[in-house]
């Protein structure tokens, strides 16, 4: 089944079917629920709280685009770049012989008049394909048709529902430098298996391209595994850090984790010159728990 339905006034895409249920808004091309059949609970959070129409629903898969955060823009520019505001043109939906559904999201700049785009040339453009099955693929595919060179960083910006981030635990980022904005953006290493302390926003480089979330609350493991993706973040504003974002109930702050595929500077920022392209892709599926 693939119907349209509603969420938080967000009009949806609700893709129903024998492997999994998906929903997935136009606006701003998020994919805001995920739950495969195999273990029949959502792989995805969302906020119960929205700010206001015309901002992003809290929560899902947010498209960062063509900026992670400001880098690279000044203050004035939109938190994490402009698309993710956008309504995006549902290009393909459709089932594959395999039981999956395909779903394309495209932007036409001319058409959407390209808000906010801070000068980005409107002939580099990203569209989105997901892919819905028992694992959930999305994969945010960059051309460079302008004549140009252009400097990108982005993100799929994932958030990971959890029984309570205060007791799972994240495997593969062993070994791997971060940046720690909340010290700075000093660089550190990551010697010890990773665990949530009183908060964490993290810029991980030149990272691994698979992750697991151990949750012992909810009994099972989540695999994220990524292609192209040269930096991996990792964020929860813990107990204190949420108040500040205005949209999520302050006793929910400890129900997600955010790790998100990436480029990201000070070195893992997308080059491309006129002719190029690139596709950053995540893939997300439940496990037992005990998975690495």
């Amino acid at each position: 089944m693939i119907v349209s339905s509603r969420f938080q006034q967000l009009d949806t895409l609700l893709i129903d079917t024998d492997l999994a249920r998906c929903e997935i808004a136009p606006f701003g091309a998020q994919v805001l629920s995920f739950t495969p059949r195999s273990d029949g609970r959502d792989l995805l959070w969302c906020s119960d709280a929205r700010l206001a129409s015309g901002r992003p629903v809290r929560g899902g898969i947010p498209v960062c685009w063509p900026w992670f955060a400001r880098q690279g823009v000044g203050p004035e520019a939109p938190q994490h770049g402009f698309v993710r505001t956008m309504r995006w043109r549902v290009a393909t939906c459709a089932e594959r012989p395999d039981g999956q559904v395909r779903v394309l999201l495209t932007l036409d700049p001319r058409a959407d008049g390209w808000p906010g785009g801070a000068g980005w040339p409107g002939a580099c453009t990203p569209e989105l394909e997901v892919l819905v099955g028992d694992a959930l693929e999305v994969s945010l595919r960059t051309v460079n048709a302008s004549a140009q060179t252009v400097r990108l960083t982005q993100a799929l910006h994932t958030y990971f529902r959890v029984g309570d981030v205060r007791q799972a635990g994240l495997h593969g980022l062993q070994g791997v430098r971060y940046l720690d904005k909340l010290r700075g953006f000093e660089e550190f290493g990551q010697d010890a298996p990773w665990r949530f302390e009183d908060a964490c926003d993290r810029i991980y480089v030149r990272c691994g391209a698979r992750h697991v979330i151990d949750d012992p609350i909810l009994e099972r493991a989540v695999v994220v595994e990524t292609r192209h993706s040269a930096s991996t973040v990792v964020w929860n504003p813990g107990a204190e850090g949420i108040a500040a974002l205005g949209d999520v109930p302050l006793s929910d702050w400890y129900q997600y984790l955010c790790v998100e595929a990436g480029n990201c500077e000070p070195r893992d920022g997308v080059t491309l010159g006129p002719g190029d392209e690139t596709t950053l892709v995540q893939r997300i599926a439940a496990a037992p728990r005990g998975t690495t």
